[in-house]
């Protein structure tokens, strides 16, 4: 079942950039897909569609039901995105009043809310940090904190926009392990393909608005053709087999 599906969606920002370009597309209840392709692509714009945050035309779906018919505050449960810069999620004094918050938005009773918050913390190994100020934060603690407050709204699908974006690399494989080891639908954009290929077993690639391949991660990330033509590179555990033919 398409849990998710886009229809021919175009979308243009108020300075005529043209940003999506009729891009169709469709992913299926417990996948992982992985969307790459250069900067300026359309991702992130993508991404915004899901939950309705832009609105383009075309169509785009929700289990069957166009998202602009859905209820906004039930549809942002249901699909929670977290953004590629966790600051821009994180607002309230303490990381524990930041993930309590989507819940309580939700008309949860604030003793459910703060229960649902510590297992979400819990569940991203952030527990200890409930009472810290987000902004004194490292990028990876922010990270996870910005990934519970998602996960404590309880989401079919979690999109996920450069999750590994300027970590080093321990906090690169923590977020990675974090991330395999949640039984969700999932959609991750990045330019990491090292972690596309270890996380996703699907990969769509868009490039000026428009999807120009679909397929398993294996044959897409092993493409070199297709993927220099769109500015990216075979991730090295491929590249490596390949020299050595395997």
């Amino acid at each position: 079942m398409n849990i998710i599906e886009i229809d021919d969606l175009h979308f243009t920002y108020p300075d005529g950039t043209r940003a999506l370009r009729g891009v169709s597309l469709s992913v299926t209840a417990g996948q992982t897909l992985g969307l790459i392709g250069p900067n300026g692509a359309g991702k992130s714009t993508l991404l915004l569609h899901l939950n309705a945050i832009l609105s383009g035309s075309g169509a785009v779906r929700f289990k069957g039901t166009p998202v602009e018919q859905c209820d906004a505050a039930g549809l942002r449960a249901a699909v929670g995105l977290v953004f590629e810069d966790p600051t821009d999620q994180l607002f309230m004094p303490t990381v524990l009043d930041d993930v309590t918050f989507g819940p309580l938005n939700l008309g949860m009773p604030s003793g459910e809310a703060r229960v649902r918050a510590l297992e979400a913390l819990t569940a991203v190994q952030a527990e200890h940090l409930q009472g810290r100020a987000p902004h004194r934060l490292s990028a990876g603690q922010k990270r996870r904190v910005a990934l519970a407050a998602v996960l404590a709204m309880e989401p079919e699908v979690l999109v996920s926009d450069e999750p590994v974006a300027a970590l080093d690399p321990e906090g690169r494989e923590q977020i990675i392990e974090l991330l395999a080891g949640l039984e969700v639908t999932k959609i991750v954009a990045s330019h990491d393909l090292e972690m596309i290929l270890e996380l996703c077993d699907q990969v769509a690639v868009l490039d000026d608005g428009e999807i120009h391949a679909q397929g398993s991660a294996r044959e897409i990330l092993s493409d070199e053709d297709l993927l220099r033509a769109h500015g990216l590179r075979v991730p090295l555990p491929l590249a490596v087999r390949e020299r050595n033919g395997r």
